[in-house]
């Protein structure tokens, strides 16, 4: 007689939308001998924080015919300690590469998110659609965000009436005001928002983050250390001022 087989209706898994951090590293010229020393220079001012980070790659300010060696460059990319897991702005001749070397192509949207291409799209669109996200306008968090805690919104701004603990991470695509210290990691603009901006009653922050240009703690102006600051994105650099 045959083993009858347990019917247990309990789904294996669930598949939905999530809001993640990603660092975006933007190529701005063809010069991967430069690149590979810069990134590095870079890493050693924040080895923890870049250790084992996803990353896309971007090469939208790269010219269409430009030739580029994608198997170098996300070879320098890994050797820093950084996890690509896409590419974006990839010309048409790249994508079987990128795809060769285990690298979702992605193109970017309005707001600079990163998206699946079409095609990745239509694939997609097979599966059992997931519910729409409830999105927020903003949020405020009234306890605090203690060691190791993260704190991602998808709209709006968030708020936080009290302090962020070291190795805390929060982020949002509008502005971050934390009425108390803000210490760990802190995203503003997440989703390419240059206008988002950082406020803190006391700035004793591991790294800060607007529209993916950011400063580590070694960069803060010594005389605004464990101040109450505005931080906001200018040109290409972010700005430190007091309240």
């Amino acid at each position: 007689m045959p083993n009858s087989v347990k019917n247990d209706s309990k789904a294996a898994f669930d598949l939905k939308g999530a809001a993640f951090t990603i660092l975006v590293l933007s190529l701005r010229k063809n010069d991967l001998d430069a690149l590979e020393v810069q990134l590095a220079e870079k890493v050693r001012q924040a080895p923890d924080f870049f250790h084992n980070a996803p990353v896309v790659i971007s090469l939208q300010h790269l010219q269409e015919d430009e030739e580029l060696d994608l198997v170098l460059l996300v070879r320098i990319v890994r050797a820093q300690g950084f996890l690509p897991v896409g590419i974006t702005g990839c010309p048409e001749r790249l994508k079987k590469r990128a795809a060769g070397l285990e690298l979702a192509v992605l193109s970017a949207r309005a707001g600079g998110r990163p998206q699946p291409d079409e095609e990745a799209e239509e694939e997609v669109a097979i599966l059992p659609a997931a519910p729409p996200p409830v999105l927020e306008s903003s949020r405020i968090i009234t306890e605090p965000i203690r060691s190791g805690q993260s704190v991602v919104i998808s709209q709006g701004d968030l708020t936080v009436l009290a302090s962020v603990g070291s190795g805390a991470e929060i982020a949002a695509p509008g502005s971050i005001h934390v009425y108390g210290t803000l210490r760990g990691r802190a995203f503003a603009g997440n989703n390419g928002n240059p206008n988002a901006r950082i406020f803190c009653q006391k700035l004793e922050a591991e790294l800060i983050s607007i529209a993916g240009i950011h400063l580590v703690s070694e960069d803060f102006p010594a005389h605004l250390r464990s101040k109450a600051v505005h931080i906001r994105l200018h040109g290409s650099r972010l700005h430190i001022t007091a309240l």
